[in-house]
């Protein structure tokens, strides 16, 4: 049993032979081994229908002779396929499950997929999930988040379960996670507070890492390419070229410690910016171990060290001037520092019982220059976090299952900007799923403890209700309906900033964000090799925390709004039967209301339409995507009203055309890949917040190898 993509043996595939013999239906299977080989034996003399199936690939169907008194052999290629009607996840419940038997809204990034697409950064992918945007690099998941300036986030990043949030800030840092070491990111939609607690708030983002390494290998991956200058004589800024480049380089082997393998990768990434003084200079380095201890343990360690020199652009001049500074942020700069060290492990204990600890450490130190001299000290923040997590899964009988839990983090801030403060939080849950023939029910809940220092502690229990019903053939209905909170960061709280001629001040009163999400929907296998997953949602929001202005012109976080967020999402994938072609679209449409000033809600586009066309034939390979954002309708006004963003309230619906061509040589023997991309084809001007012009047309050329 081997990959048709690169000859690889396939472990634990699942073959089944099928006939009538005498008037008899005979039917009989196996799994194939570590090395892609299978048997069958005593098998009658006969035709029969062989089928092999393995998730992640297409189903292998053909009709064979058996039975002759010596052994037939057999080379079956099975085809990677991204379309997985039985595709496992284990963000939903804390555990592997079939994404028909989840009961909320999930899409699953695969590691097929980043490759294909070169990303750079973990956000670059995300783009291009269903119901999910980006304003600036603030994600949204259907509406959830709109902007915040960078501090606080509704959406929980982890990676491999463990949560990657900022102690100070309490923001997401895509850039810090290794794209090259992904196995694949499971987006969840809806509240997810009642397995994971703060900030799960609109969804939650899981990045699940590789485990084994079977071989030695070493990969080297590197890229360039440049920004197209601006149509209008008047945006262009810079009379050179705007470069962008970067390297990699990623070596895995096995060790002498059973099976265990290591991997250590090392990147860098430099970019000079279509926009005046947004530039970036970055370096990641990942290290990792993991396998098995005996036959029943598993051990993965992993770490990362980040630093980055980067500009920083907060609005335009004004529209004239869309691609320069207004000129009290021209020369500012910001660097930063983040690390982290984590472990899990897991035993098993029984046929009947597992757990798993997680630990992990995140160290994240930043400092600019805002407010100071061009060379001095302005803003600066030192904050670690400690994080551990005791989670138990017990099959209690055939149909039940319980995952139950505990976790603590422990936060130490240090900053000119935010105060020195120290917070804390703990955690216990229960989750219990119970099978009655073809209903699954999952009912859980979570009680969270959260304090920061200064503020008044506060208590809050977010439960949650799961229903799937299986139709059959693949077709699955579900409803769910549970609670999110969020507590405010110690920088929303805090924050004592000067920046872009306006003033953050302190508000210790802030009050946690509350949420209730409800949702139905199904998902439907297409006749045509391909499924259909579709839901309609609403998410009721309260002490929605906002930036304002207050009385005395300064900004400061409040509980200022009472919103509701309702919509419908279809997403349909396909490959058209072909073993060379893959279609996907989606379609998200949110009615993002403010109740408290019946207006909509900031930063919130209504529609969401993406489209992609994958194809692949020998060493060939395109691909086609396109995006389209509706305008946001709301936005700061006042910021705009007071001059500090000029012509703040010019933008459009943004219409993206992404397309890429590539050859990959590996199948005939030579380790060679080589990527020609272009995003925004059509050099398409529009903003994803007022005052920001989002990326001009670039072309990037990407070569990698591998030995």
């Amino acid at each position: 049993m081997l990959s048709a993509e690169d000859s690889s043996a396939i472990a634990g595939a699942t073959v089944m032979l099928q006939s009538r013999v005498h008037g008899k239906q005979m039917r009989t299977g196996t799994l194939s081994g570590i090395d892609g080989s299978f048997g069958l034996q005593k098998i009658p003399l006969g035709t029969y229908r062989l089928s092999v199936s393995m998730i992640g690939y297409r189903k292998f169907i053909d009709t064979v002779s058996a039975g002759t008194s010596r052994a037939e052999a057999l080379r079956i290629y099975l085809v990677p396929s991204p379309i997985q009607a039985d595709q496992v996840v284990v963000t939903a419940s804390k555990r592997r499950q079939l994404l028909t038997d989840v009961p909320v809204s999930m899409s699953v990034i695969s590691a097929a997929s980043l490759q294909r697409r070169d990303v750079v950064s973990l956000s670059d992918a995300l783009r291009y999930v269903p119901g999910v945007n980006f304003v600036q690099d603030q994600l949204n998941i259907r509406g959830s988040s709109g902007y915040a300036r960078g501090i606080g986030s509704r959406v929980l990043l982890l990676i491999d379960g463990i949560p990657l949030l900022t102690g100070d800030t309490g923001q997401a840092v895509w850039e810090s996670i290794p794209v090259s070491d992904i196995e694949r990111v499971e987006v969840m939609k809806g509240a997810g507070s009642a397995l994971y607690g703060s900030s799960a708030l609109g969804g939650v983002i899981d990045v699940i890492t590789k485990n084994s390494v079977d071989v030695n290998s070493t990969s080297v991956k590197m890229y360039g390419g440049f920004y197209q200058q601006p149509t209008y004589s008047s945006w262009q800024w810079s009379s050179h070229p705007r470069y962008f480049q970067g390297a990699s380089i990623t070596h895995s082997q096995p060790i002498g410690l059973g099976d265990f393998g290591v991997t250590a990768s090392l990147s860098y990434k430099r970019d000079d910016g279509y926009i005046q003084n947004d530039f970036f200079r970055r370096i990641n380095l990942f290290a990792k171990t993991a396998g098995t201890i005996g036959s029943n343990q598993s051990l993965k360690v992993f770490g990362d060290w980040f630093n980055q020199y980067s500009g920083n652009f907060l609005y335009w001049e004004d529209i004239n001037h869309a691609l320069q500074p207004s000129a009290n942020s021209l020369g500012q700069w910001v660097k930063s520092t983040r690390a982290d060290l984590a472990g899990i492990y897991t035993n098993v204990v029984s046929d009947k019982f597992l757990y798993i600890l997680r630990g992990s450490y995140y160290y994240n130190y930043w400092y600019d220059n805002f407010g100071s001299t061009p060379t001095g000290i302005g803003d600066t923040s030192n904050s670690s976090t400690g994080y551990l997590e005791y989670q138990g899964t017990w099959n209690a009988s055939p149909s039940t299952v319980l995952t139950f839990g505990a976790d603590g983090e422990l936060d130490f801030i240090n900053s000119n900007s935010f105060t020195n403060k120290q917070s804390n939080s703990g955690a216990v849950y229960l989750q219990a799923e119970q099978r009655i023939d073809s209903l699954r029910a999952t009912v859980g809940g979570r009680y969270d403890y959260e304090k920061i220092e200064g503020k008044a502690s506060f208590n809050q229990f977010n439960p949650k209700l799961g229903l799937v019903y299986g139709i059959g053939n693949g077709t699955a209905l579900r409803a769910s309906i549970g609670t999110g909170f969020r507590a405010p960061s110690v920088g929303e709280t805090y924050a004592s900033i000067q920046s872009g001629g306006v003033s953050i001040v302190p508000n210790p009163n802030l009050l946690p964000e509350r949420s209730l999400s409800e949702e139905i929907g199904g998902i439907v296998p297409l006749s045509f090799y391909g499924l259909i997953n579709a839901a309609i949602f609403q998410s009721d929001y309260w002490n929605m925390i906002e930036p304002e202005f207050n009385n005395s012109g300064q900004i400061t976080f409040q509980n200022v709004t009472r919103a509701r967020i309702q919509g419908y999402e279809i997403d349909a994938s396909s490959d058209a039967g072909t073993d060379f072609l893959t279609l996907k679209a989606s379609y998200t449409y949110i009615y993002p209301l403010d109740l408290t000033s019946h207006d909509i809600l900031k930063y919130r586009s209504r529609e969401l339409f993406y489209v992609s066309a994958d194809f692949q034939k020998s060493i060939y390979r395109a691909s086609v995507d396109f995006r389209y954002i509706s305008k946001f309708e709301n936005y700061d006004r006042q910021l705009v009203q007071l001059g500090i963003v000029r012509n703040g309230n010019e933008r459009v619906p943004a219409y993206i055309t992404d397309v890429r061509g590539g050859i990959d040589l590996s199948s005939i023997g030579v380790p060679l890949d080589v990527d020609l991309i272009v995003d925004n084809l059509f050099n398409y001007y529009y903003v994803e917040m007022i005052g920001n012009m989002a990326p001009l047309r670039n072309y990037k050329l990407v070569v990698s190898t591998s030995f």
